[in-house]
């Protein structure tokens, strides 16, 4: 059958059943998985950045998808091979996209990895274990090995996204007086950057709440040398501020921290 002839509008035809709701889950951090009631789903590569590039951005239009996914062909050529991506990927998942005469979308109930970090996940986490990572793991990139223009454009606008999302949760956490939170919190940002100075300023503000100076002190030390040995630079004041609290705190002489500035 010719590409040309294949139309995601035709989808109806397809005899497959749709899964129940909320069935289906994609993974875009760490690598493209596909999941079905939680049993993985194995689809050919162009069907793969189909899907994916729907959880990535939402709703789009057959062209702009197109265009994306096939850059270098000519708008009929990069038609064509969308219409027999779609087809493809109807056939191999039904019920994972969402059927429109104008745009191209995931079904609403599909559950995407990213969608906290992308605005569309409903309330912020309430603890470390419900963040779409293993605690305290290095940061899993957003489709590592893959370099389309539009996942080097996402990659890091979402890793951004966390990065704000658990050092604004370890804030909170240390304005409620909960200093385990909020080291946990401070520890997830470290592990996802350990060479971000505001992540490692959090972990020594919560030790100095819990009262574990020896632990403050040991930070603190380890972000300056990573700061001169990686980075070639020296502490913000922000963070000599806190080495000065930490010295105090650790001699006995009462410390008092000046007001959080943003950085």
């Amino acid at each position: 059958m010719s590409s040309h002839a294949i139309h995601d509008r035709d989808v109806a035809a397809v005899p497959a059943e749709a899964p129940p709701a909320g069935a289906w889950r994609v993974q875009l951090l760490g690598g493209f998985r596909l999941y079905r009631a939680g049993v993985a789903v194995t689809v050919p590569a162009t069907e793969q950045r189909l899907a994916a590039f729907l959880a990535v951005r939402g709703p789009s239009e057959r062209l702009t998808t197109a265009c994306a996914l096939w850059p270098t062909k000519t708008e009929e050529r990069s038609l064509a091979g969308l219409r027999t991506a779609v087809w493809r990927l109807n056939c191999a998942s039904p019920g994972l996209l969402e059927r429109s005469p104008t745009l191209l979308a995931l079904a609403p109930d599909v559950d995407v990895d990213t969608r906290l970090l992308t605005g569309a996940g409903g309330a912020p986490p309430a603890s470390v274990d419900q963040l779409p990572i293993p605690r305290q793991a290095a940061w899993p990139e957003l489709l590592p090995g893959w370099y389309d223009d539009w996942v080097l454009m996402e990659r890091e606008l979402i890793r951004y996204r966390f990065l704000r999302l658990v050092e604004d949760a370890a804030e909170d956490a240390l304005r409620r007086a909960d200093a385990t939170a909020a080291l946990e919190w401070a520890m997830a940002a470290v592990c996802a950057d350990p060479l971000r100075e505001s992540a490692h300023r959090l972990v020594v503000r919560a030790q100095l709440a819990n009262g574990n100076v020896t632990d403050a002190w040991r930070q603190v030390r380890l972000v300056s040398r990573l700061l001169r040995e990686e980075l070639g630079v020296e502490p913000s004041a922000q963070l000599r501020e806190l080495v000065r609290a930490v010295r105090a705190m650790s001699t006995g002489r009462p410390a008092r921290l000046a007001p959080r500035t943003p950085g």
